[in-house]
């Protein structure tokens, strides 16, 4: 077969070069055939006419033929060249007759050549062809076909060499214009319509108008077409759906964290270029976990989507609304004087968060904490504004609940030092830089001291004694508090065996734990631990709890609870009717004692409505069993009162405010009840 590259060289374009491909065994016949044909003619008139100048002349007429290179005649017995020329190539000398052995010769003669062998059929005569591609041009030979035909009756045989390119030319201009005509039509009937129909779906924005009229067709490129507009469809809806979802919140139909960072940035150079202010404010609901552990899911989520709309209500549409994550919901308001529209905004959300709610058959209570930053004024930065926002909204979190924040500079002051307490707490653990002070508690019956609570202090070497309000939070936020309490506990138990040692008469000691204590799986056992390592009976204990503490996982609570009660120690809610507790989930705690907190006392009058609270917490302990103790009591005339509402114990700075071991040592021998004298004048704080 005629090699590809030799029908390329001869095609002349893609189109012709691909028609050849197709017909390379027909067109081979044609060249093999014209070659035998020419060759065939010249060796017949060399035997009709005899005469070497006609011969020669015919020869030179054949030449003349666009498609012929050289055409030799080869006298069989000699080898010698009888007719034709051949530029700078000597014929060798042939001994005997030519037959098919003549391809070495061919190969001397014509370098390079391949040979290749094909019977041809030539008139009365059977004839041998050989055809020979060149591979070269060394002797200034084009790219041809040598063929060379021996007759069986002949003393003579020739050789003819064409030029393919010319044949080949002149053979394919017909099928050329033909190809040329159906590549036209499958380019308009197929190539086309399917050109257009890639690009429309490779486009990001599908042109319906200019897909229907492929789609209103009945053959297969409509099926394309209308199978490219549902898939087109489909994926465009899908990707609407996860462009919203991943901008909004599904429960309450706002905005999320990710919008928020989106439309920032866009409302502040608003603001800028109309000379406006802008204030962002976060909002967090206080208290939100206990009121979701104890009533359920499906409560939060309603308190939630009642807390979008309220903020929806209060701010309006022009306000920027989205829920941050959790109970924390964020708004951006664009004004003229945005602290002060901030603000009123801000106690508009709380005074209506701070009314019931009802959510289905709940009833419940709620607040809400809320930081405000404005722009320009605290910043420009959106990341920044969004941090000095939330950092006001964790001091007024701090500050208790419900509380509303405008963001001042020297906020950030404090994260550095609580970032400069973090690093310290941990070297006074270390170091031994805690210590503990005991306050007491006294039976309001008998004024004896009948318990301590241990409460700790520390003494940093250089920042002096650092009140616990301002490392027991930070401590809590890290996770040191966990290691902290396990201090304090083998502290306190230590201390406990000293005077029951000594002599004296045994009294329960309290400590405080955190949330964080009570979900450590090992809590219980590393009380257990401690307690048989000092050799201190379970009953002189006292585990200390918030009430928002036990309304963390409440049923986890319960049962490290009900676990530590089974030892034999005891168990009391501290600061309690400042929570969120259940009275169901009260019955299920193994409490032994109430703390009523400090603020009830303190706000006791004479006048009879503020003694409302204090009593009934009392009649509630009362009536589930357990032992009441009110805390913060300070004068003689709040002593009073609590004992005739039925209080038998009480803690607070008219018995004695925490003191250093020695001191509490002393008393305890003396068995005074009261005491003026104190050693702590950071405030009674716990641990936790």
């Amino acid at each position: 077969m005629i090699p590809l590259a030799l029908l390329m060289a001869a095609s002349g374009g893609a189109l012709t070069t691909f028609f050849l491909f197709l017909f390379s065994g027909y067109q081979e016949t044609i060249v093999n055939n014209r070659a035998a044909q020419v060759a065939g003619s010249a060796v017949s008139v060399l035997h009709a006419v005899h005469k070497t100048a006609e011969v020669d002349r015919f020869i030179e007429m054949l030449e003349k033929e666009e498609d012929i290179d050289q055409l030799l005649i080869v006298d069989i017995s000699t080898g010698i060249i009888t007719a034709g020329r051949v530029e700078g190539i000597k014929v060798p000398h042939v001994d005997g007759m030519l037959d098919t052995d003549l391809s070495a010769e061919i190969d001397a003669l014509r370098r390079g050549y391949l040979p290749a062998g094909q019977i041809l059929e030539s008139g009365e005569y059977v004839s041998y062809g050989q055809r020979v591609i060149c591979k070269s041009t060394e002797h200034g030979h084009h790219d041809d076909v040598l063929i060379y035909v021996r007759l069986t009756k002949a003393t003579t045989t020739a050789l003819s060499s064409l030029i393919v390119q010319k044949l080949a030319v002149s053979l394919i201009v017909g099928f050329t214009l033909v190809m040329l005509i159906v590549s036209k039509l499958i380019y308009d009937v197929v190539l086309a319509p399917l050109a257009k129909m890639k690009a429309i779906a490779l486009s990001e924005i599908v042109d319906m108008p200019a897909m229907m009229p492929f789609a209103h067709r009945r053959d297969e490129f409509g099926a394309l077409a209308r199978n490219i507009l549902r898939s087109f469809t489909t994926a465009t809806q899908t990707a609407h759906q996860f462009a919203r979802q991943a901008r909004e919140d599904s429960l309450t139909e706002l905005g999320n964290r990710t919008l928020l960072r989106e439309e920032l940035p866009k409302i502040l150079e608003y603001t800028e270029r109309e000379r406006l202010h802008a204030s962002l404010l976060m909002f967090d609901l206080d208290g939100f976990k206990s009121i979701n552990d104890t009533y359920g899911h499906d409560v939060g989520d309603a308190l939630l989507i009642r807390m979008a709309q309220i903020l929806r209500e209060v701010l309006g549409d022009k306000a920027l609304i989205v829920r941050l994550g959790g109970d924390e919901f964020a708004a951006v308001h664009v004004g003229q004087d945005s602290r002060a529209e901030a603000y009123q905004f801000a106690e508009k959300v709380m005074d209506r968060m701070t009314r019931s709610l009802e959510l289905g058959d709940v009833e419940v209570y709620a607040a809400a904490s809320v930081g405000i930053t404005t722009f320009p004024e605290d910043g420009r930065e959106p990341d920044l504004l969004m941090k000095n926002a939330d950092l006001a909204l964790y001091r007024a979190k701090s500050d208790g609940r419900g509380r509303v924040q405008m963001y001042r500079h020297e906020m950030q002051l404090r994260i550095m030092e609580q970032a400069a307490i973090e690093r310290d707490l941990r070297a006074a653990l270390a170091e031994g830089q805690f210590v503990l002070y005991y306050q007491p508690k006294v039976d309001l019956r008998t004024d004896r001291i009948s318990g301590a609570e241990a409460l700790l202090r520390w003494k940093h070497p250089e920042r002096g004694m650092v009140p616990p309000d301002r490392f027991i939070p930070v401590a809590e936020k890290n996770g040191l508090i966990c290691d902290i309490t396990e201090w304090v506990l083998l502290e306190a138990c230590r201390q406990l065996r000293t005077w029951l040692d000594a002599g004296l008469d045994p009294i329960s000691i309290a400590i405080n734990v955190s949330a964080l204590d009570l979900r450590r799986p090992d809590f219980t056992d590393i009380v257990a631990a401690t307690l048989v390592h000092t050799g201190v009976s379970p009953k002189y204990l006292e585990i200390e709890v918030t009430e928002g503490t036990m309304m963390h996982d409440v049923d986890h609570v319960i049962g490290v609870l009900r676990r530590l009660r089974a030892l034999g120690i005891k168990i009391s809610i501290d600061d309690f009717g400042t929570g969120y507790s259940s009275l169901s989930y009260l019955k299920s705690f193994p409490v032994q004692r109430l703390k009523i907190d400090r603020s009830f006392v303190m706000d006791m009058t004479d006048d009879e409505n503020t003694h409302a609270i204090p009593q009934l917490i009392i009649d509630l302990a009362r009536n589930l069993g357990v032992a009441v103790l009110a805390e913060g009591i300070e004068t003689e005339e709040q002593r009073q009162r609590l004992l005739s509402m039925g209080c038998e114990e009480a803690q607070g700075y008219l018995f004695g405010a925490p003191v250093q071991v020695s001191s509490f040592t002393s008393r305890l021998k003396s068995g005074q009840a009261m005491d003026s004298s104190a050693d702590d004048v950071s405030g009674a704080v716990s641990v936790a």
